[in-house]
């Protein structure tokens, strides 16, 4: 993502800071994989090039454990304009009442915490996972974003449960997104 287009956007006004946090499930080389905030965004770019996909066998994954960690185990700024919360994947949690009734939760203390829960569902997102990533945006005051066939990045997509929705590239979408939770007055 161009961080350099939202701060130009916005004056240069804003700090940036950004955590990249990696995932997988239980029996995998890692369930969690937290980086602590930095305002050095190439840094995190490099965290993310440096990553594989790899392990699985069942097909859920620690979507919670992930969640969990994001929002308790990094120091989120006191005086950010928005704390955005991006929550990327590509595989259902797993979907035991206990652990849906986990996210839940999970999501009811970001939005006590002020943190915007933004997930962005690809191949591999169920129908059940969406309503439920639907409702963490919508309780976080979030925004729910789904890949496409459209987007020619990984396998088939779900078709989203929703009316019409609007194609854009996913670059230019999170730019926009961040743009309009940092606006001001």
């Amino acid at each position: 993502m161009s961080f350099s287009r939202v701060e130009d956007d916005n004056g240069q006004q804003l700090g940036i800071r950004v955590s990249t946090n990696f995932y997988r499930d239980e029996g995998d080389d890692y369930v969690v994989k937290p980086y602590p905030f930095t305002e050095d965004v190439e840094k995190a770019v490099k965290q993310i090039s440096e990553q594989r996909a790899n392990g699985g066998g069942d097909f859920p994954e620690a979507v919670d454990q992930a969640l969990d960690s994001a929002i308790y185990d990094h120091e989120w700024s006191e005086e950010a304009r928005a704390r955005l919360l991006f929550l990327v994947l590509d595989a259902p949690p797993h979907h035991d009442s206990s652990i849906v009734k986990r996210m839940q939760k999970l999501a009811q203390e970001a939005a006590s915490q002020g943190i915007r829960i933004i997930p962005i569902a690809s191949s591999g997102v169920d129908v059940n996972t969406e309503y439920l990533m639907r409702f963490m945006a919508v309780s976080t005051g979030g925004t729910y974003i789904f890949l496409t066939d459209h987007s020619g990045i990984g396998g088939d997509h779900l078709e989203p449960a929703v009316g019409e929705y609007e194609v854009k590239a996913l670059n230019n979408l999170l730019v926009d997104v961040i743009n309009r939770y940092c606006e001001t007055g």
